[in-house]
């Protein structure tokens, strides 16, 4: 079968591999769409984001992984102790389980969990000669983790579910409540799709910030009142008068900002959430947490956010497909990671591989 194999760092690439057998309890899924994270695009530059973001740990990779975690397809065949019913159905995949023993996994903090196994991460599946992934036609996993899709949701937006649940979980720790103002620092798929999610929370505004004027337009239509590029336009002034001076409530950062740059945006009370940290120095004046202002980090999402985001998809009015801005059948999957890689030239949001 043709899977997306990143051999090594920086060496990606689209061959045949032995299609897998699903064990006992697991089934095989004949993959239709799977996106590209931003995690993928780390991998293939030699990082490791699940051990960075979850544990702060750096990590290496192991070779032959098949990238791949925002997975829809169908259930092809099922191991002898799976649910035969499950053949020919439509499903999105929970893309990763934990130990269940830990003592974050019996607070329900499962997404804290050192002993992940993590579909298309390579993370906790001991020596393999290839690490599965959703980059392939085919993918084992769990019985445990398909996700049944409603027939209102097509296998286009089931893709979505995984960074949907991400930005669930990043709005929640954030604490955006009603009548909130909510910056959004970032517009890919996360910050994009955070937009609606605080909208569904009943934030009153909703600002979203990107150095890409061509992103802006997607986060128009996913329903941030203000996209505005800061290199041009005035940000502190736009919170104040949108806060009445108060300060915006939850500011959301996707994508590594030095916190002094918004964090004197935040109103007392707020708080701030970074969704990628890095080991670079942060040198800011703790002055700027009176008043209760709380700084934090959001990683990944727990399966109560992935269940969230389905009930999203399925009910909410907002078209969240059209944050999918490319498509690629796999064969064509480097210039795939080239256009998702390089979103100042390509406008790319969400890029969806087809198989």
């Amino acid at each position: 079968m043709k899977a997306v194999v990143l051999r090594e760092t920086n060496d990606l690439t689209v061959c045949e591999v032995p299609v897998p057998q699903p064990s006992h309890d697991q089934v095989l899924v004949r993959t239709t769409h799977c996106g590209i994270c931003g995690s993928d695009i780390r991998y293939l530059r030699g990082d490791n984001p699940w051990a960075k973001q979850t544990i702060g740990e750096k990590h290496a990779n192991p070779p032959n992984i098949i990238l791949g975690h925002e997975v829809t397809g169908v259930v092809e065949a099922v191991g002898s102790q799976c649910d035969t019913n499950l053949v020919g159905k439509r499903v999105a995949i929970l893309a990763f389980g934990t130990c269940g023993k830990c003592k974050h996994c019996r607070r329900g903090e499962e997404h804290l969990c050192a002993e992940t196994q993590h579909l298309g991460h390579g993370a906790g599946w001991g020596e393999s000669d290839y690490y599965y992934g959703g980059m392939a036609e085919y993918v084992p996993v769990y019985e445990k983790w398909l996700v049944p899709l409603p027939e209102t949701i097509s296998n286009e937006a089931g893709a979505l579910l995984d960074p949907l649940g991400v930005a669930v979980h990043g709005v929640k720790t954030a604490n955006v409540r009603e009548d909130d103002v909510v910056l959004i620092v970032g517009g890919g798929a996360v910050g994009a799709l955070a937009v609606s999610v605080a909208r569904a929370r009943g934030a009153k505004y909703v600002v979203l910030l990107d150095i890409c004027d061509s992103v802006l337009p997607v986060a128009e239509r996913m329903g941030a009142d203000y996209a505005a590029n800061p290199l041009r336009e005035d940000i502190a002034g736009l919170i104040k008068d949108l806060s009445g001076g108060h300060g915006a409530e939850a500011i959301i950062d996707t994508v590594g900002a030095p916190l002094m740059t918004y964090l004197p945006l935040l109103a007392r009370g707020g708080t701030y959430v970074t969704m990628t940290v890095t080991s670079d120095s942060q040198d800011f004046k703790t002055i700027l947490l009176a008043g209760e202002r709380t700084i934090t980090s959001s990683c990944n999402f727990q399966y109560s956010d992935y269940w969230e985001a389905l009930s999203l998809l399925e009910n909410s009015e907002t078209d969240f497909c059209s944050i999918i801005t490319h498509q690629f059948a796999v064969d064509d999957a480097l210039e795939a990671f080239r256009v998702a890689e390089d979103k100042a030239e390509t406008g790319a949001v969400k890029v969806i591989i087809l198989f």
